[in-house]
């Protein structure tokens, strides 16, 4: 299996082996992210490594199996076996750190006086999936591991260029390409699974939705884990939120949840578990108007597509998937504003200038109470903003959509910038919008997308 990306995340590794003191390293990200492969890809040429997959089991029999990984005796105490550990190796791996809360959380004070009393120059790496168990055992003060991290590095998934890329050495066009994307996101065990190319029916119908489906209940498995005993709740919470920013009033009116116990919820989901966003209209005052969206987009589709059809798949996998076909088109229009914001970050130069921020903005109309606008992706910095639709439509974009576009910017109140627009089109764009020549708008098709990447 090739090795793709991580160029920075592996200078990282190659800079902290020549440092000559002790050093205590934390990279968390959600499952699938390739936080495995990408210590064995950092460590692959190192002999001085010790590697350990952390399993639920009973303490004794984890202690045993620890011990015996690397000593003929079995020791009788965490201590000794974390001060023996940090002597004999150079390098020392725990993947699925977290899971010694489940086998004893004593652990982690033995862990703690074994490293803080450790005089070599060990390089410590624990590997964790679960982010908000992750993040609690090292940044909540009430921790013995709190303070001791020297670094704690989130991985974070492909970006859209370097997903291309992949998609692309597997012999996909841009427009399947986007499609998976759209279905997975950046995770780099996702995306093996389209190495070998189908269509999207195919697609959709093996990696999903038949018996042995590998992502079927993938999303489910990861989050109960994550959400343990409240779990029913906050999957209400990622299904109203499908598809879809939403309000919380509107979450509230879909799932049944009180409005004034939804907040904690929401809180939960946005900066401990990292699933969910707070989003505000730019350039707009009024704080009120954030609504929330679901950030990771294999869980946008799964829970838009998947779960809320999940009974109808268990006893007809081929009804779900006419359903999931029907509707792609909508999710996809959802996703592809997505993948505009990514292409805007990843080629600013076309635009000449970088964005600050990247968002998008709403609101009601000037002097119509009842009419209210909304516009796609708005980028911006001191000197200019740009302001842009997406459309994932099987027809031409005709000069109306540049038209209304224009006429939505001016209810935003964007100071001395200078405004540039752009839309981007699935199927192009009709002759009166190509032969409206301006420097300030710029018409991307999917043909035009593709020479970037």
């Amino acid at each position: 299996m090739k090795f793709y990306n991580r160029k920075k995340e592996l200078e990282f590794f190659s800079k902290l082996k020549k440092e000559k003191n002790k050093k205590f390293v934390v990279i968390y990200g959600r499952r699938r992210v390739g936080k495995t492969s990408l210590v064995k890809e950092a460590f692959k040429d190192e002999k001085d490594v010790f590697y350990h997959f952390v399993e639920v089991k009973k303490e004794e029999s984890l202690l045993r199996e620890l011990s015996l990984a690397f000593s003929k005796a079995i020791y009788a105490n965490w201590y000794d076996l974390f001060t023996d550990l940090f002597s004999k190796y150079k390098y020392v791996i725990f993947d699925e750190f977290q899971n010694f809360t489940r086998v004893n959380k004593n652990i982690f004070y033995a862990l703690q006086h074994a490293w803080d009393e450790n005089k070599s120059n060990t390089k410590f790496i624990v590997l964790g999936s679960y982010v908000g168990l992750m993040k609690n055992l090292f940044m909540d003060e009430k921790m013995p591991l709190f303070g001791r991290a020297d670094y704690i590095v989130k991985l974070k998934e492909f970006s859209l260029r370097e997903t291309m890329r992949m998609l692309s050495d597997f012999g996909y066009n841009l427009l399947d390409a986007f499609q998976i994307y759209a279905m997975v996101g950046g995770i780099p065990r996702y995306l093996w699974l389209f190495e070998n190319k189908k269509d999207l029916k195919s697609s959709i119908y093996e990696v999903f939705l038949n018996y042995f489906a590998p992502l079927k209940d993938e999303a489910k498995n990861i989050l109960v884990l994550e959400f343990g005993s409240e779990s029913r709740t906050y999957f209400s919470i990622l299904e109203a939120l499908a598809g879809g920013m939403k309000s919380s009033s509107e979450i509230s009116d879909i799932t049944g949840i009180e409005i004034t116990t939804l907040p904690k919820y929401l809180e939960d989901l946005t900066k401990v578990y990292e699933l969910t966003e707070k989003v505000l209209p730019l350039f707009s005052k009024k704080r009120k108007k954030s609504k929330f969206a679901i950030k990771d987009l294999f869980y946008n589709f799964y829970f838009y597509n998947v779960y809320r059809n999940y009974s109808l798949l268990e006893f007809a996998p081929e009804k779900a998937l006419k359903m999931i076909l029907k509707n792609f088109n909508n999710y996809m229009g959802i996703a592809f504003e997505r993948i505009c914001k990514a292409f805007i970050v990843e080629n600013y130069e076309l635009f000449n200038f970088f964005p600050k921020s990247i968002g998008k903005t709403w609101g009601k109309v000037p002097y119509r109470k009842n009419e209210s606008f909304d516009i796609d992706i708005v980028a911006f910095d001191e000197k200019t903003v740009l302001f842009g639709e997406c459309k994932w439509r099987n027809k031409e974009i005709d000069i109306g959509e540049y038209e209304k576009l224009k006429i939505r910017s001016e209810f935003v109140n964007v100071g001395n910038r200078r405004r540039k627009y752009v839309i981007f089109s699935k199927n192009g764009f009709k002759e009166d919008l190509v032969n409206l020549k301006s420097e300030n708008l710029y018409l991307l098709s999917l043909k035009d997308i593709e020479k970037f990447f």
